[in-house]
């Protein structure tokens, strides 16, 4: 009888064990990810090294902007939206870095993101700061599959997006 009881401890040490191990990873796959998601953050508030940017992506990634319904899939393409080339750009001399993350919250594959793309110029327009929720999902590499901005577009913006959408339909 003893011998049983003392397979049973056993076999009970055992599947705790495995599910503390498993739930170890599982926490260390989120702070990855949370990791990750900062390094990103922080190389996208910089705007200095798009090639970096381009890194935390998955070969094959999807980018959504969910307000005006616009899919991009592929990194070329994806880095072609982000256009840190672009000469109408200018970056507002009062916020040096381009975003101020608020929050960030994770599982072991999405981190949500919270916070604001601060001012900027566009053509000589003062473009004002916009709230923004983001979701980056990981895949098990630790690169950003799919990324949906959700942002809180200014009217004249959510005005220009309609207009735009409107004319893609008539032609």
């Amino acid at each position: 009888m003893n011998k049983k009881i003392q397979k049973v401890h056993t076999y009970c040490l055992s599947i705790l064990t495995l599910f503390f191990l498993f739930i170890s990873c599982e926490s260390l796959k989120h702070k990855k990810n949370l990791k990750t998601a900062e390094d990103f953050y922080q190389t996208y508030a910089d705007r200095k090294d798009l090639k970096k940017l381009m890194s935390f992506y998955s070969e094959s990634p999807i980018y959504i902007d969910a307000v005006p319904q616009i899919n991009i899939e592929g990194k070329e393409n994806i880095q072609n939206q982000y256009n840190w080339t672009d000469p109408s750009y200018k970056i507002h001399p009062q916020f040096p870095k381009t975003v101020k993350i608020n929050q960030m919250i994770s599982n072991d594959s999405i981190v949500i993101v919270s916070g604001i793309y601060n001012p900027y110029y566009y053509n000589g327009k003062l473009i004002n700061e916009m709230q923004f929720n983001s979701w980056l999902y990981f895949n098990k590499d630790g690169k950003i599959e799919k990324q949906v901005e959700w942002v809180q577009y200014p009217m004249d913006i959510l005005e220009e997006i309609i207009n735009i959408k409107k004319s893609m339909q008539i032609n």
